[in-house]
């Protein structure tokens, strides 16, 4: 998802050649309480610094707000996920009603929810990070094992999950259930259905059927759809597909958590998704509608240029656009698409970020006849 554009500082923050020193400091948030955290500075600059803890999270700290700071002799390491663990136990108590689940090395799942959805939920995710890594291994774009321990919140109902938005201030509209936030380094979510068939059986584990009756509610194609997109962009900003306070086109990331979100709704005795060039019903639909509208002018160059298209008033077209412009170069080009990865994994902070760089990009990979590149990519989405 698309956030508000944080402080300048926050994107020259991460992965700047530091210190590997562990600090310690104490602040204040913008509500006035005071926080500490351990972990390492990773910029600063004349109105702050931004700050990384031990759990991934960065912060933006305003000089009038950093109360202490000392460095020690300890070098800077993330948490074990025994440590993240008992962290998350204090930000999400058990009295609470909170529960977690911690089987995979890479991630947590924090939950409201009943346990066989929550593991459903966690062996979605398993699913998405080991086949994701191959998936981009086999067409040559290499990716490395995360630095954190990845975070998933699940919620049992819009409520919860709404008052975690508004803690987190994450700027959600009311449609959207689910987000990846690049500075928590966290996914949030809650169960669209709600089905209470899950509470029944809360202490086994679920069952085949409990998939097919899930799979089986009007909304479970986009609580699939949705949890697999914003893992997506979880998993390829820990992995190094990305990084995350690098320029990167949004069409990029956005265009990779839609090719890959398609649920498998046949896929009952599993977890009704398998990673694959599936195609996108609804993006297909909304893509054909947008391009049958005549004079359309160089609507790729534009996506690639603006960031801004993916905001709510041209989104639902520019992400049915992202994802039929990488399902036809995965399935078309798979080696240039490759190239042009691996060519924004190489991007540092202050690389240059423009109309006119990323129109080099994508140049550079895929030539520059446009009027050739669009013919055949409109083609090919009216045979799909």
């Amino acid at each position: 998802m698309n956030f508000r554009i944080f402080p300048l500082l926050l994107f020259f923050a991460l992965f700047a050649e530091t210190a590997p020193a562990l600090e310690y400091i104490r602040f204040r948030h913008e509500d006035g309480k005071e926080r500490n955290e351990e972990g390492r500075s990773m910029f600063e600059a004349p109105d702050g610094l931004a700050f990384q803890s031990r759990d991934g999270q960065v912060y933006a700290i305003k000089w009038n707000n950093l109360v202490s700071r000392k460095t020690d002799e300890l070098p800077f390491v993330p948490y074990t996920k025994k440590e993240m663990l008992e962290r998350l136990k204090i930000e999400f108590p058990p009295d609470e009603k909170y529960h977690y689940l911690d089987t995979h090395d890479s991630f947590i799942v924090v939950y409201t929810t009943s346990k066989p959805f929550a593991q459903w939920c966690e062996n979605l995710l398993k699913r998405l990070h080991e086949q994701y890594v191959q998936h981009w291994k086999k067409r040559g774009v290499q990716l490395v094992k995360p630095e954190f321990i990845m975070v998933a919140i699940i919620f049992s109902n819009e409520e919860r999950f709404r008052q975690y938005v508004k803690q987190d201030d994450a700027p959600l509209s009311k449609e959207q259930c689910a987000y990846y936030h690049k500075l928590t380094n966290r996914i949030a979510m809650y169960d669209m259905t709600e089905q209470q068939v899950f509470w029944e059986g809360n202490q086994r584990r679920i069952a085949p059927g409990d998939i097919q009756r899930f799979l089986s509610h009007p909304a479970s194609y986009n609580n699939v759809m949705t949890l697999v997109h914003e893992a997506v962009h979880q998993v390829g900003f820990n992995t190094g597909m990305h990084l995350r306070f690098t320029p990167s086109p949004v069409w990029l990331f956005e265009g990779l958590a839609v090719f890959h979100e398609v649920p498998d709704q046949r896929n009952y005795r599993d977890v009704g998704w398998t990673l694959g060039p599936h195609v996108n019903r609804p993006r297909l639909d909304q893509l054909r509608k947008y391009l049958n509208v005549p004079n359309r002018e160089s609507p790729i160059q534009k996506m690639i240029q603006d960031d801004n298209l993916f905001r709510p008033a041209t989104a639902l077209d520019n992400y049915a656009l992202a994802w039929g412009l990488m399902y036809y170069l995965e399935r078309k080009r798979p080696q240039e698409l490759a190239a042009y990865l691996k060519l924004h994994q190489e991007k540092t902070i202050d690389s240059d970020d423009n109309a006119e760089e990323r129109m080099k990009d994508f140049e550079a990979c895929f030539g520059d006849d446009w009027d050739k590149f669009y013919r055949d990519f409109a083609d090919f989405m009216r045979r799909l």
